[in-house]
């Protein structure tokens, strides 16, 4: 095969350079504000609810809160009131009460003295709710409340307010028979997924290795996922309940329970020969890291994840499906929302409840190959069912990642955080009364879920179903349907991934499938080329995974990480191609006649074969006559013997060579041989003989004018 030179060289430059990941990634910072911070702006000081008791019609309520002073000045006649608005009718009125409610109705105020800075403060807030009572609520009749508690005081003489709290509590009043049993059905989906922090450059075959424990932690009993399985299991939906899962997470639980290593780095996985002195003083065993502690831990996690009554999909590492579907590589289409059901089949023993999957997003501008679960309010392309947009926005920002969704109100928008996490777990709950009093309800918890506000949220719809407001409809009757109108969001979606982030996807997608096209499976070799390449992909997905990107103050740190990941999956990808390559006999390979065979070296330091033409260019009037294919085996190398015609009037010709792939992809890296032809030996001999003959002749010479001079003398 050969190649002309310009052509070549431009298809190398094209085929073997891995782009660099920082070169187009957007800022880190926080772009486009006004799309993630509609009202609300930051507190001066902490106000946090802590714990609250049982809400009850005419009953006092009972909250624990601490304050805290960040600031560098003193704060003086602290006082903490408490206010509530009417009670909410639909979690859109919730959702505006949280954002810009006036809370006309005062209840309790509780001197809270002065705060030094740095110094924080427990107290316990008692606020009356029956009529009658002095500083009272005045709450009569049940439903979910909007409460208001405000940190007021005094700073240098000047009176201000410096912090806020917000919350819905449901009050419950006297359990009655509901008047319409019946006529509101109830689904709810319930996500698990955490950050799974494999060391980028992952590989088919090899044993895992993890950045860190925090994984291992939150699998441990009391961890996150821990809680969020036990949330699960210990309440009874009565069938209307299904358990959307991350096979990412699934997956790498299974391989911690086989044992793994927790490590920054990842040893060289195409790795050549070593020779021993070099291996002398080698530090490769104590760079492998150390042994990861929760492989029994993620063992008995996925026996218990065993027994939940439905699974259902998330994208592999929550990806965001519209991101993916923008690469437009069909591989890893297939990584993000096909091979999950396989992989959770072959971990836990059972097929999947239903293909529906869970996309973050909640959003779909993309036909995807199976239905999605997306927001009532918004348009979508091929099949999908719906859940409630309004509701799966409250809920969604619960948690310690709350998140902004795509397809949410921005003018409700704003820095979820500023509420603590167990006021917004009690919203959480009380937004699933709220709901309740529509004909159907479909609720989604967010993608990435803290135990608090899930088992607030499952109290609160067990309670519902248990006594007959709700009536369970299973997420498999859920219906699906075709999209119709300009799918997406209604509103401006401000995690969404820019198009230099997806060319830098792209790029790297692409330079998988190419060296996976050059490996050929084998029937003696247990892995096939495409498990090789397949953690590869998963990397690619891992950047575009939406855990964290979604929230306000995780989006920063999650754009980070996805530059640092497609850096390092960058960096293997170049390493594994460099392991095939062609090693030269020398500068100058001398031939002793024109049959004289070429000699060279093909090393291939993949586990599986590689399949391979010798491409060449030479100038013009020269052939290299090269095998069809050469068949390099995994982890070895082999001798390549190759005859030439090269121009006979010329000394030395110069020839570059690489390995291409039958459709002619690149491969190796050229190298550059000179070959010494039959002309240049000649040449270099007659110049030998002629340089000798002179010194012999100027010896003669010398000589005999020696003898003339004897003669005479």
């Amino acid at each position: 095969m050969r190649w002309r030179a310009a052509a070549a060289i431009a298809a190398l430059a094209v085929g073997c350079a891995v782009p660099v990941a920082q070169a187009q990634t957007p800022d880190t910072g926080i772009t486009d504000s006004h799309y993630w911070l509609g009202s609300r702006g930051p507190d001066e000081l902490e106000l946090s609810l802590l714990s609250a008791t049982e809400a009850r019609v005419g009953e006092t309520l009972k909250l624990q809160l601490r304050i805290h002073n960040p600031t560098e000045s003193a704060v003086d006649d602290l006082q903490i009131t408490s206010r509530r608005s009417t009670a909410v009718n639909s979690t859109t009125q919730a959702r505006q009460e949280l954002a810009a409610g006036s809370f006309p109705y005062y209840g309790a105020t509780l001197g809270a003295g002065k705060l030094e800075p740095g110094e924080s403060r427990e107290l316990t807030v008692e606020v009356p709710t029956a009529l009658g009572e002095d500083s009272t609520l005045a709450i009569t009749e049940p439903g979910a409340y909007p409460l208001l508690f405000t940190l007021t005081g005094t700073r240098g003489g000047q009176a201000a307010s410096f912090a806020e709290e917000r919350t819905i509590l449901d009050f419950q009043g006297e359990e009655t028979a509901p008047d319409d049993e019946g006529e509101h059905s109830f689904s709810l989906v319930y996500p698990v997924t955490a950050e799974v922090d494999v060391v980028p450059g992952d590989t088919g075959g090899e044993e895992l290795i993890l950045e860190s424990e925090q994984l291992a932690e939150q699998l441990s009993p009391g961890g996150r996922l821990d809680q969020l399985l036990d949330a699960y299991l210990q309440h009874d939906l009565h069938g209307s309940g299904c358990m959307a899962l991350d096979p990412a997470l699934v997956d790498a639980a299974d391989r911690m329970s086989a044992g793994y290593t927790v490590n920054e780095t990842r040893p060289s996985t195409a790795k050549h020969p070593t020779r021993l002195r070099d291996s002398w003083f080698s530090s490769a065993d104590s760079d492998r890291g150390t042994p990861g502690a929760g492989a029994q831990d993620a063992a008995a996690w996925l026996e218990k994840l065993k027994k939940v009554d439905c699974r259902m999909l998330m994208p592999w590492a929550n990806a965001d499906t519209d991101a993916v579907a923008k690469v437009g590589n069909e591989w890893l289409t297939h990584e993000a929302v096909e091979q999950g059901a396989d992989t959770i089949e072959r971990i836990l023993g059972a097929p999947l409840s239903t293909q529906l999957t869970a996309p973050a997003s909640g959003t779909s501008e993309h036909a995807m190959s199976v239905p999605l679960l997306v927001a009532d309010n918004s348009e979508w392309a091929g099949k999908a069912a719906t859940f409630d947009a309004s509701l799966g926005a409250l809920l969604a920002q619960t948690g310690s990642k709350p998140q902004t969704t795509g397809y949410s109100n921005p003018e409700l928008r704003y820095d979820f955080s500023i509420d603590s996490e167990q006021a917004r777990a009690l919203t959480a709950g009380a937004s699933i009364s709220v709901a309740s009093a529509q004909e159907e309800t479909v609720a989604k918890l967010p993608n990435y879920q803290d135990p608090a506000a899930a088992r607030s949220v499952m109290e609160a719809a067990q309670r519902l179903l248990d006594t007959g407001r709700l009536q369970p409809r299973p997420v498999t009757a859920l219906e699906v349907e075709e999209g119709s109108g300009s799918p997406g969001s209604p509103y401006p979606d401000p995690s969404a991934f820019h198009d230099a982030e997806i060319t830098q996807v792209t790029q790297q997608a692409r330079y998988t499938d190419e060296l996976m096209s050059i490996m050929v499976n084998d029937p003696s070799i247990a892995m096939t080329r495409y498990d090789f390449t397949a953690p590869l992909r998963h990397d690619l997905l891992t950047a575009l995974s939406a855990t964290g990107r979604s929230s306000l103050h995780g989006f920063p740190t999650s754009v980070t990480q996805s530059r640092s990941r497609l850096e390092k999956n960058a960096d293997m990808l170049r390493e594994l191609r460099a392991s095939v390559s062609l090693i030269p006999p020398g500068n100058v390979y001398t031939r002793v006649s024109e049959s004289s065979p070429l000699l060279i070296v093909a090393e291939n330091g993949l586990p599986l074969p590689v399949d391979a033409h010798l491409a060449y260019d030479a100038p013009d009037g020269a052939t290299l006559n090269t095998q069809n294919m050469i068949h390099i085996p995994a982890k070895g190398s082999i001798t390549v013997s190759m005859t030439a015609d090269l121009p006979s009037n010329a000394d030395q010709t110069s020839l570059r060579l690489w390995l291409a792939t039958p459709s002619e992809h690149l491969i190796s890296d050229p190298i550059d041989i000179t070959v010494q032809t039959r002309a240049g030996i000649v040449s270099v001999y007659g110049v030998g003989a002629i340089a000798a003959l002179a010194l012999a002749l100027a010896a003669l010479f010398r000589l005999g004018k020696r003898k003339k001079k004897k003669s005479h003398g």
